[in-house]
């Protein structure tokens, strides 16, 4: 009885092309990663601020993060982009508009932050650069709310050079 298999050598020239073949492909597709998450960031950026353009045209040009003409606190404000608000900016948990909670939901939840994976949000004073709140783990999003201005709280550059905080 002969026995069939494959010999040490055979099995090392398999896993040599393989090794080459894996050499080859994973640049690629690690190029791949980092071009998904540059256009995951940008499109949320771009869905976000689209839908605070949309709440201040139904609260009378005030952007989200004021009820009453006072500051919401940062948990809030999450509510007023998911949830139903009042003309004044007032919140109520439901996601079906009734009563005075007529506007909204703006959008279903918030999206993560596609380099960091948080999604909450972190007040910027109007007085300062975005470029000097960024720290990349505080927040998934930085928001000026005075202006409307809404960013991506992440450190360094993107394969173009770009800042992810000019995003």
């Amino acid at each position: 009885m002969s026995k069939k298999a494959f010999t040490l050598v055979e099995l090392m020239i398999v896993v040599t092309i393989l090794g080459i073949l894996g050499a080859l492909v994973l640049p690629t597709f690690h190029g791949h990663i980092t071009q998904a998450k540059e256009t995951a960031a940008k499109d949320n950026l771009k869905v976000i601020r689209t839908q605070i353009e949309i709440y201040k045209m139904h609260h009378d040009g005030v952007p989200p993060g004021y009820i009453n003409g006072s500051e919401a606190p940062t948990a809030l404000l999450a509510l007023q982009f998911s949830a139903t608000t009042t003309v004044t900016g007032a919140v109520s948990p439901s996601t079906i508009p009734a009563g005075a909670y007529v506007n909204g939901p703006y959008i279903k939840k918030l999206p993560e932050n596609s380099y960091n994976k948080l999604s909450t949000i972190a007040y910027v004073a109007s007085a300062t650069a975005f470029s000097s709140a960024v720290d990349g783990t505080s927040s998934g999003w930085l928001y000026k709310k005075e202006t409307g201005e809404f960013k991506l709280n992440y450190t360094g550059t993107d394969s173009k050079g770009i800042n992810f905080y000019d995003y």
